[in-house]
């Protein structure tokens, strides 16, 4: 049964602070998603829609349908209201609060699949890890994990850069590099670590194994103990002088290596 939409009429109203709560991360277990297609991701991954808000520039009669029979708070405001609650410079018209997916290991590694884990290492921009998930989801990566003191991939601008996979593909958030390492130990992964001074062409290497394929960012590159624990290091051959590529680009030059090799 769909239910009636109610009012926010005041940008004082405390749900206008618990949408940019939910922005910043202050929200446990909550995730803000903006936009048309973005909300319309969410709703079609099946996500749990907390709350809703709908503004008139929001003119997808489909989507307002959805959000109304996904939630009782769907909540009608102004274009003002809903520009208050906002994480965008120019808001769509609709924004909702997703509760957070939870993924466990087991979700990583998606039984009748074989494993293919990203490992994203200290990616702190969070419209590159983003993009990161995005290019995973696109190459059939299994999961993916974000490492401690890296971007929260739960986070809104991570979440618009994942343009919706975020709500399909698991994810890990906080792990250290001991236990990334002690999950590629206990699931007998290949551990596979891109690295600039690597030993091998990330083509020199079996990519058809279960993998745990780890990328840092470009400037902190991966942190040592993930470097030493490794059982390939492999680097992407550039044309001088070019001497490294943003991280997401090169997840999607390992990631559709390993999709070739596969047979995909």
């Amino acid at each position: 049964m769909t239910a009636e939409p109610r009012q926010i009429t005041s940008t004082k109203n405390p749900l206008v602070q618990r949408f940019r709560a939910a922005a910043t991360g202050e929200l446990d277990g909550v995730m803000l998603a903006e936009g048309v297609r973005l909300v319309g991701e969410a709703v079609a991954a099946k996500a749990r829609v907390l709350q809703a808000a709908l503004s008139p520039r929001c003119a997808d009669a489909n989507l307002r349908h959805a959000l109304q029979a996904a939630t009782p708070e769907c909540y009608e405001c102004s274009d003002d209201v809903l520009a208050a609650l906002s994480a965008l410079d120019t808001p769509q018209g609709v924004a909702a609060l997703i509760e957070r997916p939870r993924a466990d290991e087991a979700a990583l590694l998606r039984q009748g699949r074989v494993p293919l884990v990203v490992c994203a290492a200290g990616v702190r921009d969070p419209g590159n890890l983003g993009s990161v998930l995005r290019t995973a989801e696109a190459a059939g990566a299994t999961g993916v994990i974000s490492l401690k003191g890296g971007a929260d991939p739960f986070r809104d601008k991570a979440v618009r850069g994942s343009m919706g996979s975020i709500f399909r593909l698991p994810t890990l958030h906080g792990l250290d590099a001991a236990a990334v390492v002690a999950f590629a130990r206990r699931h007998r992964l290949l551990l596979v670590v891109a690295d600039g001074g690597g030993e091998r062409a990330h083509t020199a290497v079996d990519l058809k194994k279960p993998l745990l394929l780890v990328i840092g960012a470009e400037a902190a590159g991966v942190p040592k103990e993930l470097l030493a624990a490794a059982d390939a290091r492999v680097r992407i051959p550039l044309t001088a002088p070019v001497e490294s590529l943003n991280v997401a680009v090169a997840a999607g030059v390992l990631l559709y290596e390993a999709q070739r090799q596969r047979g995909a």
